[in-house]
């Protein structure tokens, strides 16, 4: 049954980088599963067709956010070739691992890893199953659907964009730059210049609309997440309703900049950061227009001529434990 195991490594990601694909150890053991080495992002469409034709029904990704973004968009893409989406497994191999924090497959090495997978390859020892769902982000400058887990827009999409060029080396990634970043901003958030010469923290236009929510106008923020939390486990979410997406938005400017973004670092988020001009919904669409930087689980995003975005999220996908 092994051939119905797909493996997928992407040696660029940071953890992976650093210590070695335990897939690729997976790999040599598991000669009849579909292995790629993510070398170049552009064979990855064709090599998640193949895996379609072969009746792979169990994929293996061994990446970082950005890797993972990339693999279920293309497995989900319209044309991929799966009767019903694949189930998953996330090794955790970048710099934060968001999704792979919250439901990522278990295994401490390259041995454990193997045999958790041969078992489960050979139907030996039946898997823990989660399921969860994803955001499906549509825009006109997207040539299918963006499958991934957390958006960000203005000043903080161009903050995260920031740290990638003047914070990330190969020595300092992860959580620890991640921290960094935000106790510099926090302390001196007009210091820092954009590529375009502009301070990286400053107003750009935002509108959102979706099941009873209405906003316009000038912001300095957006987050828009299906997990259940982010990284340093903070839940800057406080909407109520059924909704599976979770937006936070914060007008222009933060009122108290620096209390506002410690009540969150201190896991105080709440409504009462709305005293910080911060608001928080929940709804199972939102449709957004916005010109300026989209990050999207870590990777910048092209914006529409129109900036419009059509947030929903997928069905339920399976995620082996």
């Amino acid at each position: 049954m092994t051939h119905r195991i797909g493996l997928i490594v992407n040696h660029g990601s940071h953890a992976v980088e650093k210590r070695g694909a335990m897939l690729e150890a997976a790999a040599l053991e598991l000669p009849h599963a579909s292995f790629l080495r993510l070398d170049d992002f552009a064979d990855l469409n064709g090599f998640v067709r193949q895996m379609a034709r072969d009746g792979v029904e169990k994929i293996f990704i061994e990446g970082g956010d950005g890797t993972l973004l990339a693999v279920l968009s293309a497995c989900l893409a319209p044309g991929a070739g799966f009767a019903s989406p694949p189930e998953f497994a996330i090794l955790p191999g970048g710099s934060t691992n968001l999704a792979a924090r919250s439901f990522g497959f278990r295994g401490k090495t390259a041995g454990e890893i193997t045999r958790r997978i041969a078992a489960l390859a050979n139907e030996v020892d039946p898997p823990e199953r989660e399921t969860h769902r994803a955001l499906r982000i549509e825009s006109a400058a997207l040539p299918c659907p963006a499958i991934g887990f957390v958006l960000s827009t203005g000043s903080l999409a161009r903050a995260m964009l920031f740290a990638q060029r003047e914070f990330h080396d190969d020595v300092q990634r992860g959580l620890r730059t991640i921290i960094l970043a935000i106790v510099r901003f926090v302390m001196a958030p007009g210091k820092y210049r954009d590529t375009d010469g502009g301070p990286v923290l400053r107003a750009s236009h935002l509108t959102v609309r979706g099941a009873g929510v209405e906003i316009d106008g000038p912001h300095t923020l957006a987050l828009v997440t299906s997990l259940p939390r982010l990284s340093l486990g903070l839940k800057p979410f406080w909407g109520t309703g059924p909704g599976s997406i979770a937006l936070t938005h914060a007008a222009w400017p933060i009122k108290g900049f620096r209390r506002a973004i410690a009540k969150i670092l201190l896991h105080l988020s709440g409504p009462r950061l709305a005293a910080h001009g911060m608001t928080s919904y929940r709804s199972d669409r939102f449709d957004l227009i916005h010109d300026d930087p989209i990050v999207i689980d870590g990777e910048p995003v092209a914006c529409a001529e129109d900036g419009k975005l059509h947030i929903t999220t997928t069905e339920p996908l399976v995620f082996l434990r």
